[in-house]
């Protein structure tokens, strides 16, 4: 049920003891809104309780849950970049359908954002399908700018433009 108080919402970075939260709202994400995303629900449904455990504990990500009060409700995660650490990545957010549209994506953005200063960080990056005007919207209010668009064949099978923005720090 949707929450009128914002400030009964937080966003807490998940714990490897957190693997089961991480799991059903990451499966829920992409079982639900399939095309957003650059993976798939059949291939993280068959992850063991080892691989979320690994995610968790990698401490070249950072990935976040959002509750309100004590209801798992949105996800979100940051990376460093594999072949430049000095970049950090922003994927996989995600939130449930009743709680849209009330600004909430800003707590993701913010979070994302000071981890990547606490890395050392010199840019983020994120991307979109192209299309995806909500994405756009949202990294748009925290200064990111268009840098580049590249042709993706989606995990849904449709190819389609990934549009790609940075924020320099």
């Amino acid at each position: 049920m949707k929450n009128n108080s914002k400030d009964n919402y937080s966003l807490r970075r998940l714990l490897p003891s957190k693997w089961e939260d991480y799991k059903s709202i990451r499966l829920e994400a992409l079982q639900t809104n399939p095309a957003m995303f650059g993976s798939n629900y059949q291939k993280e449904a068959a992850y063991k309780q080892q691989d979320w455990v690994a995610f968790l504990e990698n401490d070249a990500r950072a990935i976040f849950a959002l509750y309100d009060m004590g209801s798992l409700i949105g996800l979100t995660a940051v990376t460093l970049k594999k072949d430049d650490p000095s970049t950090a990545v922003l994927f996989a957010s995600f939130i449930k359908s009743a709680y849209r549209g009330q600004g909430l994506s800003r707590l993701f953005y913010q979070a994302r954002i000071d981890w990547a200063k606490l890395k050392n960080c010199s840019s983020i990056t994120v991307s979109h399908r192209v299309g995806n005007e909500i994405s756009k919207a949202a990294n748009q209010r925290f200064g990111f700018k268009y840098v580049a668009a590249k042709e993706a064949s989606w995990p849904d099978g449709v190819s389609a433009d990934e549009l790609i923005y940075t924020l320099q720090l």
